[in-house]
C-alpha cells in the first residue's frame, strides 16, 4: 500500500489494492513519511474503510476539526473493542470524532445538555458507560477539556448504536419516523437539508435515539431543565418554535408520545445547526 496523505505521526490514508482509499492508524505509522511512500504495514493497528458519502463526511470533518480528535476517537474505539470484546462499524470513527468536536465546542460556549437517558444507559449498558467514563478522562488528558459525565453516556450510546453485535427490531419504523420528522423540518424551515454534512448526521442520530425510546415505550421526564436555552434559541429564529411544535404534534398524533420540554430543546439545537 502507498501513502496518500499523512495526518500526523499516527494517522494516514493509504491506497489499498483490495479496498481503495483507507484510513490507517498505528504508533509512528506516519513518522518521516510522505505521500507516495510505501506504507510500513507492520505498524498498522487499525484500518477504517468508508463508502463515498462517509468519505465525503470524513474529509469535511478533517478540514474542520483538530487532527488530535481523530487520534482520540481511534484510541476510544480500540479501548472499547478490547473491553467490550466486540467489533464496530467503521462509521463509529466519524461519529465519535464529530461528537468530541461538538461536545468541546458546546463546553467552550458554556452550553451544558443533560443526558435524558443517563439512568437507562448506566443500567442497560453498564460496560459501554464505563468505557465512556474512561474516554472522558482520556479526552481531558489529551485536550485539557473536562467534559461532563453526561457525555460518557452519549459516547456509550454511540458504542451501542455502531456495535455490529447490536441490532434493532424497529429498523423500518425508525427509518419512517426519521423521514417524517426530517420532512417537517425541511417544510417548516424552508430548507433542503444537506445529507452529507456532519450537522445532518448529528440530527439523524439524535432522531434515531429518540425513535428507539418511543418504540421501547420508555417513560420520559417532563421536567424542564433547559427552558432558558430553548427561549434564547427561539428568540433568534421564530420558525424554530413552529417547527418544534409541529414535530411534537406529529409524535402525539402518530405515536401517542408527548415530547418533553428538554427534548424540544435538543431538537431546536440540531435544527438550528442544520439551517443556519
Amino acid at each position: 500500500m502507498r501513502i496518500i496523505k499523512i495526518y500526523n505521526n499516527n494517522i494516514a490514508s493509504a491506497l489499498s489494492d483490495d479496498y481503495g482509499e483507507i484510513i490507517v492508524t498505528g504508533s509512528g505509522i506516519g513518522f518521516q513519511k510522505r505521500a507516495g511512500d510505501l506504507l510500513d504495514e507492520s505498524k498498522i493497528e487499525k484500518t477504517y474503510l468508508f463508502q463515498d458519502k462517509s468519505k465525503n463526511r470524513l474529509n469535511q470533518m478533517i478540514a474542520e476539526v483538530p487532527i488530535e480528535y481523530l487520534e482520540i476517537a481511534d484510541a476510544i474505539i480500540k479501548k472499547a473493542s478490547k473491553e467490550l470484546k466486540t467489533e464496530f462499524s467503521d462509521e463509529l470513527f466519524i461519529a465519535i470524532t464529530d461528537h468530541i468536536s461538538f461536545a468541546i465546542r458546546r463546553l467552550k460556549e458554556n452550553i451544558i445538555l443533560p443526558n435524558l437517558l443517563m439512568n437507562e444507559i448506566k443500567t442497560l449498558y453498564r460496560e459501554e458507560y464505563q468505557v465512556g467514563l474512561w474516554a472522558i478522562d482520556y479526552i481531558e488528558k489529551k485536550t485539557g477539556y473536562r467534559l461532563e459525565n453526561d457525555e460518557a453516556g452519549y459516547l456509550a450510546s454511540h458504542l451501542v448504536n455502531f456495535s455490529l453485535n447490536h441490532g434493532s427490531s424497529n429498523a423500518v419504523k425508525i427509518l419512517t419516523f426519521t423521514k417524517d420528522v426530517l420532512g417537517i423540518i425541511e417544510k417548516t424551515m424552508g430548507v433542503s437539508l444537506e445529507e452529507n454534512s456532519n450537522q445532518y448526521s448529528r440530527l439523524s442520530i439524535h432522531l434515531k435515539f429518540l425513535a428507539e425510546r418511543i418504540f421501547r415505550n420508555e417513560d420520559v421526564s417532563m421536567m424542564d431543565t433547559t427552558g432558558q436555552i430553548r427561549t434564547t434559541l427561539n428568540d433568534s429564529n421564530n420558525k424554530l418554535t413552529i417547527c418544534a411544535n409541529r414535530i411534537a404534534d406529529k409524535l402525539k398524533q402518530t405515536y401517542d408520545y408527548q415530547l418533553s420540554p428538554d427534548e424540544k430543546t435538543y431538537l431546536c439545537i440540531h435544527i438550528l445547526n442544520n439551517t443556519r
